[in-house]
């Protein structure tokens, strides 16, 4: 018999906004999405929906509910759904914007339906795009940084080559934030080959693009350089640039997140 302990779980739960509050509860919401994503590994899926409108076409049955929220979401295990629960990202949610939805007793108003997966499938919505279903690798990478000499340079580089913004943190850190997104995630452990580009003994970081090409050519007129032609191996194609500051950054295209051989294949002729 299967262990009930460590059994995945899922749940739907639905909220109201307080009319009024939506653009507000949103963004909270959003925020709440990304605190779950970076710092709960045993959540596997967070996913925060309102009724779609967006179609005619397409009709609610029973007609949805104004300003409600339905919430999706599944745990590596009832143990894992507990500590979200009871976890610092919820609970200041709940304390901070609390009172943005319809309350009860004191506390937003929900209701909540537990859900054991017995049979389907999750299909990823475009290419690179992969939804977690089971238990898998735990500890992904969650947060890079680039530690520059010339910070204000640097941050103009790569706002000119991936368009990036940035949110001043502490001590004039600067953070760059993503939309919240469920994809697929890789590592690896290779051999080293000190002399050749890319494979020093180290540790390196790539940043998804649509086409390696284009990036590179967006870093080198911004002062960057090719550091790693583009390369293909394993179902995936990559690249590496070094900034102004001799920082190497890797580059890689859209994958489906499995890498079935340990060696990567022949550069290709760009």
């Amino acid at each position: 018999m299967r262990d009930l302990a460590v059994q995945p779980v899922s749940l739907i739960s639905q909220w109201f906004i307080k009319p009024g509050s939506e653009n507000e509860a949103i963004s909270a919401l959003e925020a709440l999405a990304v605190a779950v994503q970076v710092g709960e590994p045993d959540t596997l899926t967070y996913l925060v929906h309102v009724p779609f409108n967006a179609d005619a076409r397409l009709q609610s049955l029973p007609p949805a509910i104004p300003f409600s929220v339905l919430f999706f979401e599944s745990y590596r295990s009832p143990d894992a759904f507990l500590q979200h629960l009871n976890g610092q990202a919820f609970t200041d949610f709940v304390t901070q914007n609390g009172a943005l939805f319809l309350n009860a007793n004191g506390k937003p108003f929900t209701t909540v339906q537990f859900l054991g997966r017995q049979a389907g499938f999750v299909r990823p919505e475009s290419t690179g795009a992969q939804v977690v279903t089971t238990p898998g690798n735990r500890h992904p990478s969650v947060m890079f940084e680039v530690i520059a000499k010339d910070q204000a340079k640097a941050q103009a580089f790569y706002g000119a080559v991936f368009g990036w913004t940035y949110q001043a943190g502490s001590s004039d850190f600067a953070y760059v934030q993503f939309p919240t997104a469920v994809t697929s995630l890789l590592g690896g452990i290779g051999q080293a080959q000190p002399d050749t580009p890319g494979f020093e003994p180290g540790r390196n970081f790539y940043l998804l693009v649509d086409k390696v090409e284009d990036a590179i050519a967006r870093a080198t007129a911004a002062g960057g350089s090719v550091y790693m032609p583009p390369t293909s191996a394993d179902g995936y194609r990559f690249a590496m640039i070094e900034d102004p500051e001799g920082n190497p950054i890797g580059l890689i295209e859209p994958f489906n997140g499995n890498a079935p051989s340990p060696t990567r294949a022949e550069e290709e002729t760009p």
